[in-house]
């Protein structure tokens, strides 16, 4: 059960029903905005990170349903990301704009990843069980600069195993500048910082849970559940109706699946046939 502070928060709660694909759309080309360089190229906006040309930072999201002959846009479109030394690629919700993959994949374009979309209401929220041992800190604008280094880090490591380098003050400083009205968690296990996630900066009631990660010698015991669960949480107090996520693949999502968070739709990837 949601404990009583939540239930004062939400009294309105939203049901799954309710919550609109193209609300959900709107909500990741507004968060997309606030990370990167907007670029108009109707019917897309194309989003670039100012300096990593990691393909997962730089995509377009259509603004509209869309498909059928979109050869003009879609040349334009490769033109911008290759001036950029950026490898064209898209992401949308595959309910959102439903003609739009035949159209890419007819124009050259590879599916490059099929994600499931999730989400979690304040009507369907249940806390993941505690670990013992395990503490949490929520990270805001305001938080110490060592917190923000122990999250990067660790968030680092989760991901990359093999890189053993410590974030710097300065990432931190602009990690948590970065932050706005979104949050960010650090676990720690017995002291030892062991798991993160974060949530975006709230928009109509909605927010993204992200950059969920935990250090390899301490998966499988459900830190990354408590992870998941306190961001979720934090957001809810915030005034939160929907958090949503996307899992890579079923395993992923059954994490999840234990605070309630549940399958809503398909995000689809698509990039330039290249090497």
């Amino acid at each position: 059960m949601i404990d009583a502070e939540l239930s004062q928060v939400h009294t309105d709660r939203v049901k799954y029903h309710m919550v609109s694909i193209a609300r959900i759309q709107s909500y990741l080309r507004y968060s997309a905005r606030r990370q990167y360089e907007a670029v108009a190229v109707p019917p897309f906006t194309l989003f670039f990170h100012p300096t990593d040309a990691l393909p997962y930072f730089n995509y377009a999201i259509p603004d509209q349903a869309t498909g059928g002959d979109l050869q003009r846009p879609l040349a334009r479109l490769r033109a911008e990301f290759n001036a950029r030394g950026r490898q064209p690629r898209l992401e949308f919700i595959e309910a959102f704009a439903p003609d739009l993959a035949a159209t890419l994949r007819a124009e050259g374009f590879v599916e490059e990843a099929r994600l499931n979309l999730m989400i979690c209401t304040g009507d369907t929220y249940r806390p993941a069980p505690w670990v013992p041992g395990l503490t949490v800190s929520v990270l805001s604008e305001v938080s110490p600069l060592g917190d923000a280094q122990g999250f990067l880090t660790t968030q680092r490591r989760s991901f990359d195993p093999g890189d053993t380098t410590s974030a710097t003050p300065a990432q931190a400083e602009r990690f948590l500048q970065r932050l706005g009205d979104g949050r960010a968690v650090l676990a720690r296990l017995d002291g030892q910082p062991v798991g993160a996630g974060t949530f975006t900066a709230p928009h109509d009631g909605l927010t993204e849970v992200a950059g969920i990660a935990t250090l390899a010698p301490f998966r499988r015991r459900g830190v990354a559940s408590v992870v998941t669960s306190e961001v979720v949480r934090t957001a809810l107090l915030q005034g939160v109706d929907v958090a949503l996520l996307t899992a890579a693949d079923e395993r992923a999502g059954r994490v999840y699946e234990r605070i309630a968070f549940r399958p809503y739709a398909t995000v689809l990837a698509y990039g330039d046939d290249v090497e």
